[in-house]
This record gives structure tokens, sequence and C-alpha cells, in this order.
């Protein structure tokens, strides 16, 4: 896999900054993170830069995490999405499944991440081999963690998996 371009968005600037860290320390030098702190300055460096991963709190002054994510997807079609929350619900889960977003809720270690964003990569490569529309964001099924709780999202293309 080549170098990936990832843009962070969250609020808390010293989350932001240890996960950046830990995304650099699970992927070694095959990254690149760019961090902002609200969405508006996220989508203004979209604007100007290429990304291929944005990963976004949820909770955030102004636009949640989600709008954001949603507003990205519908000009970036092609890019990885994750959405990393301490808020999971049914409502929330349904509505990343809908919109081809990975997600995570915290805590979470570092390297859980770095698992998402691949199978989510594998997704959408394994989409363009595929026989769906090349405007279709990869289906996104969460998967429960029984040991801590923790929610993750893995992505099947296989049109044998049924939507849920």
């Amino acid at each position: 896999m080549s170098a990936l371009n990832i843009l962070l968005v969250d609020d808390d600037r010293s989350l932001a900054t240890t996960l950046s860290h830990g995304l650099y320390k699970a992927m070694g030098k095959a990254i690149s993170v760019a961090v902002c702190f609200s969405s508006s300055e996220a989508l203004s460096m979209l604007g100007n830069q290429r990304f291929d991963v944005v990963i976004s709190d949820f909770n955030m002054p102004g636009r949640s995490g989600l709008e954001f994510l949603d507003s990205v997807r519908q000009a970036h079609r092609e890019m990885i999405l994750v959405l990393i929350t301490a808020y999971g619900t049914e409502t929330l889960e349904e509505e990343m499944h809908r919109l081809g977003i990975g997600y995570i809720t915290k805590p979470f270690e570092p390297l859980r991440l770095v698992h998402i964003i691949h199978d989510l990569i594998r997704g959408a490569e394994t989409a363009k081999t595929s026989h769906r529309p090349e405007n279709t964001p990869p289906t996104v099924i969460p998967e429960g963690n029984v040991d801590s709780g923790r929610l993750m999202g893995k992505v099947f293309t296989d049109p044998a998996v049924p939507n849920l």
C-alpha cells in the first residue's frame, strides 16, 4: 500500500494530537496526518489538498462529525471516511451504514483504528472491480466486540451479503 494522506478532525486538541501520534506509531512512515480542529477548517483544507482518509469525531461544536462526513461523502465519493464516537446508537449505526462510513467507539487503541481503515480501503478496492455502480459507497456493517463493548465497521462488497 502506498502512503496514506489522512485528515483528522477533532475539536479536542490533546486527543487529536494523541491520536495522530498513535496513528504514526501504528502505521509507521506510510502515512501523513493533517489535523484540523473544526469541520469548517477541515472543509477548507479538503478544498486545497487531496486526502485518502478523513477521520472525524462525532461530538463537535456547530456541525456534528456525522454532518461533516456526510458533506464530504457527497463531494468525494471515493474517500475513506471514519467516525469516532463515544455515543454509539442504533440510529447512528444505520446512518453510517447508509453513508458508507466506518466507525469506532471510544475508548480504542490506534491499532484498532488502523485495522478499520485497512478494511475500508480493501472494500473500496474490491468495489472498483465489482459490479456495483461506481458512485455507491462500500457497505459498512457494524460488528460488536463482546470483550470490550466497542464497535467497529467492517466492509462487505459481496452482493450476497444482505443490507442490515
